[in-house]
């Protein structure tokens, strides 16, 4: 079987397995007990390692010149941690489990993205695109039969999407042994720092990237809540988390097929203004809805809006990055949003706490959700200062998906997406 087989195989496996199993760490968090500041440390530490080990993944591989090696092992050391995962009988273990889980997912994403990169030349974005399909349809079809197989009464049912996470990275493991790799040579810069001090230089990069952390602050804000509100208040089981995951991967895969026969023939600026307008009224949907109807709607409306997010975000960001430079680029972007993320989301477990003191539950996610709705609004006009590159690519195959924003409401938080 030859590479690309292989990789199409690995990324249906993966996404059917482990990026399924994502959407249920954070409810199953509150399952077993997590507070509004355990849950700040769960999504800050597994966000932040998941981009910030990138930096470090990266850097490590590509003085090794070789990616298999760290796709075996990364997927043993996975398969391990995700088997365990279900048998956390307290949040504390859980996330000390799934820090583990999102920093060594760090060492697959990089390592996974750069292989392809050295070893698909033909094509690449083409295939890239139908992987990328290919993954989505085997999260979608994992869901649906665990839709039928969870016990919506028992959190006893977690076992099945994590033990499936666990069997996807074995897998992984056995293809990564039949991968035939060519050694690469690195494309990053010896001088980190140096990359740093030029960033100003890059006006609409610099722009971007202030833009960009200022809002993942009050974007992460929030990822501590929205398990809280599924479980806790609403008293969605795990059918129903899978429920709601279908519906929006399910919006965000229509979406993705219309989008595209446009995205390349239009000023992307303002697309990318209204649509950070839009995103900031998840909160507030989860704020004021209290029905099952109205918590798929927000799922739709989130898969449709992240979709454009990261079909013309992730444009525009591979356009604005120096020619030559992309990957590093990418990485600090990437690895500064995880201090973000590990920021904002811990902000967001102990403002929750504050609250909870004072009102009860709903009244006291009410507010903060009215905090998180308000520093999104107003850090999206941020993005109104942006400017449009004439004759950008808008074709950059690997990078693109290395690149991803993270998803707006999912019902799990900020959950990593394991490659």
């Amino acid at each position: 079987m030859n590479n690309r087989k292989l990789i199409a195989l690995r990324s249906f496996i993966i996404a059917a397995g482990a990026t399924a199993a994502a959407s249920f760490v954070g409810v199953f968090a509150v399952m077993i007990g997590a507070s509004a500041v355990e849950m700040g440390w769960l999504q800050s530490s597994s966000n932040s390692l998941s981009n910030l080990g990138q930096i470090l993944w990266g850097r490590i591989s590509d003085r090794v010149g070789r990616r298999t090696p760290f796709l075996v092992a990364g997927s043993i050391i996975l398969a391990a941690l995700w088997y365990m995962l279900p048998y956390s009988y307290n949040p504390v273990d859980l996330i000390i489990l799934y820090a583990l889980i999102s920093l060594f997912s760090a060492m697959i994403t990089v390592n996974w993205y750069s292989f392809i990169a050295d070893n698909i030349a033909q094509k690449r974005g083409h295939f890239l695109a139908i992987i990328t399909n290919i993954a989505s349809l085997g999260t979608v079809i994992s869901l649906i039969a665990m839709f039928f197989l969870l016990d919506s009464d028992s959190r006893k049912g977690i076992i099945i999407p994590f033990t499936a996470a666990s069997i996807s990275y074995i897998a992984s493991a056995v293809i990564g042994f039949l991968l035939t790799e060519k050694r690469s040579e690195s494309i990053m810069s010896k001088n980190l720092l140096g990359t740093l001090k030029t960033l100003k230089s890059n006006n609409r990069f610099y722009k971007y990237f202030m833009a960009t952390n200022v809002q993942s602050f009050f974007w992460s804000l929030a990822w501590p809540m929205f398990p809280i509100t599924i479980v806790t208040v609403m008293h969605f089981s795990l059918k129903v988390v899978a429920l709601l995951t279908i519906a929006s991967i399910g919006s965000a895969l229509i979406t993705q097929y219309f989008i595209a026969k446009f995205i390349d023939n239009v000023n992307r600026v303002p697309l990318i203004f209204l649509n950070k307008i839009m995103l900031s009224g998840i909160p507030l949907m989860y704020a004021f809805f209290d029905t099952l109807p109205f918590f798929i709607i927000i799922e739709i409306y989130s898969g449709f809006l992240g979709s454009i997010q990261n079909t013309i975000l992730t444009s525009y960001t591979l356009d604005v990055v120096p020619e030559g430079h992309r990957a590093e680029y990418i990485s600090i972007l990437n690895g500064f949003n995880g201090a973000i993320y590990f920021t904002g989301a811990l902000t967001g477990g102990y403002l929750l706490s504050l609250f909870i003191d004072f009102f009860p539950l709903r009244l006291a996610l009410t507010f903060s959700y009215l905090i998180v709705f308000s520093g999104r609004f107003l850090s999206s006009f941020l993005f109104r200062g942006l400017k449009e590159v004439e004759g950008g690519g808008r074709s950059n195959g690997v990078l693109r998906i290395l690149f991803k924003p993270r998803q707006p409401g999912s019902p799990s938080g900020g959950p990593i997406s394991p490659r």
